[in-house]
Formats: C-alpha cells, sequence, structure tokens
C-alpha cells in the first residue's frame, strides 16, 4: 500500500526540516476517524481492532469523501485486481 513510516525527534522540532514528517496528520486521523467512531460504538472489541484500523486506513488511502456503498464495492475490487493480479 501507500504507507511510509517518518519520524520526527520532538526534542529538536515538532515537523523534521528533510523530510517535512510532522504528526498532526495521524493525531487529525486518529480524533475523527478511529476515536469517534470507537465511542459511537460504546467501544470495540480487542479481537477486531486490527481489521478496524486495516478498513480506516484502507478507506483513507481510496476515497477522498465518504462514497456511496456501490463505490466501496467497486474500490475492493479494485484493490483486488491491483494487488493480487487477478
Amino acid at each position: 500500500m501507500r504507507y511510509q513510516h517518518l519520524w520526527v525527534n520532538h526534542t529538536k522540532h515538532f515537523e523534521d526540516p528533510t523530510t517535512g514528517a510532522h504528526t498532526n496528520r495521524i493525531e487529525g486521523v486518529w480524533e475523527v476517524k478511529i476515536k469517534q467512531r470507537i465511542k459511537a460504538a460504546r467501544g470495540m472489541r480487542k479481537t477486531v481492532v486490527t481489521g478496524y484500523l486495516d478498513e480506516c486506513m484502507w478507506r483513507t488511502w481510496y476515497f477522498a469523501e465518504k462514497p456511496a456503498k456501490s463505490h466501496i464495492f467497486q474500490g475492493l475490487l479494485t484493490g483486488i485486481r491491483k494487488y493480487y493480479e487477478v
């Protein structure tokens, strides 16, 4: 997928001057997409958290806006074709 791990030494600066890496985006994603949904569901079992995080990442990568259900299914098929050469 399109994931690149970067790090920031916060004792020196809040944004890495070389890579531009910072923690604002992941903190925003965590608050808006993940934490709120877990609260709305009144909690989540530990056994399903990993799958839920995977789904959130996939939706973020493929859909900028909230898509229609038919678009989600088409995106799933596109992802399968792309990564499994079906």
